[in-house]
């Protein structure tokens, strides 16, 4: 739990939780505060002209004027002082990324994914560090490519179509989707920044690096990605060498010294060689160009990432 007090912005989904929630109270005294008091200062007016010589009455109505005034001001008064902390400051930051109640949000094109299919996408999370396509399951479900359109909620984006267009999460934003989801995801939160940040960087959709990522480690559980934290089955290199990590009939396993190293390297290797034309491995901007050379012969492959993108997606509503 510690790990999430390094986040960006808001530096736990807890201080989103509650600044989300005193945002909403100022916006709810902001609206109701005013109308009670001018309700109760009517009152007091025609009191007073029952008893003109009721002195009281006058403070009454002064004093619930001044108070009307006050608590319409109040959510200005706030925000005024959050934007003069500056961005340096993680609760502006975060204050300034909360969207207010009542914020509409709209699907374009939704495809909800069946929960049976979405526990079934890993079968065997080392089946992927042997480079071994992942076997049809029982239901019949293969992962074959989604086609799709881009979906959006506010101003957050996943598009299957074009996986170089960015979310626009922040990365309190994205451990409240991993939280909402649940289970083996969570296991992404300690690394939200560093994915949020690599996302930022070179312009590969985070909801398609985790389906990556979660696909090949087996949302972090695989072994390679428990000892040498590298959660895409990617090959050593002279930067990266294997230093035991194992291998497969293609090549070993690179060791990386953090999850975080790890995700910005595999970030700026799809942005370079996979997602930008006249890279060595162009084949478009989506998991089925991306799979011709990344995992050749996997044909279950870009249809589990974009499940596993599109079951993070579908917990947008509940966090923004």
């Amino acid at each position: 739990m510690m790990q999430l007090l390094v986040l960006e912005g808001c530096s736990s989904a807890g201080m989103s939780a509650i600044l989300s929630a005193f945002k909403n109270m100022l916006n709810l005294i902001h609206i109701v505060g005013p109308i009670l008091l001018i309700f109760g200062l009517a009152m007091h007016l025609i009191n007073l002209m029952k008893n003109p010589d009721e002195k009281k009455l006058v403070n009454k109505i002064r004093n619930s004027a001044i108070a009307a005034i006050v608590l319409f001001f109040v959510p200005t008064i706030v925000n005024a002082l959050m934007i003069m902390m500056g961005e340096n400051v993680n609760i502006s930051s975060c204050w300034k990324s909360i969207r207010n109640t009542g914020y509409s949000t709209r699907y374009v094109s939704p495809k909800k994914i069946d929960e049976t299919k979405r526990s079934s996408i890993i079968v065997n999370p080392d089946d992927y560090e042997k480079g071994v396509p992942k076997p049809t399951n029982d239901d019949g479900y293969t992962g074959e490519t989604i086609d799709g359109t881009a979906r959006q909620v506010g101003d957050v984006v996943w598009d299957p179509n074009d996986v170089t267009r960015i979310s626009n999460l922040t990365s309190a934003q994205l451990v409240g989707i991993l939280n909402a989801h649940g289970g083996k995801a969570t296991n992404f939160i300690p690394y939200a920044s560093g994915l949020i940040t690599a996302e930022q960087k070179y312009h590969v959709n985070v909801f398609f690096l985790i389906g990556i990522e979660a696909l090949e480690s087996g949302w972090v559980t695989s072994s390679i990605s428990r000892s040498c934290n590298n959660l895409g089955g990617v090959c050593q290199s002279s930067n990266h060498p294997s230093n035991g990590c194992g291998s497969n009939s293609n090549c070993a396993f690179a060791y990386f010294p953090s999850v975080n190293q790890f995700v910005d390297y595999h970030a700026k290797m799809l942005h370079d060689n996979y997602l930008t034309p006249g890279g060595s491995y162009y084949h478009g901007p989506t998991p089925s160009g991306v799979v011709v050379s990344y995992c050749p012969g996997c044909s279950s492959w870009p249809g589990s990432v974009t499940s596993i993108a599109n079951s993070l997606f579908d917990e947008v509503p509940k966090v923004l």
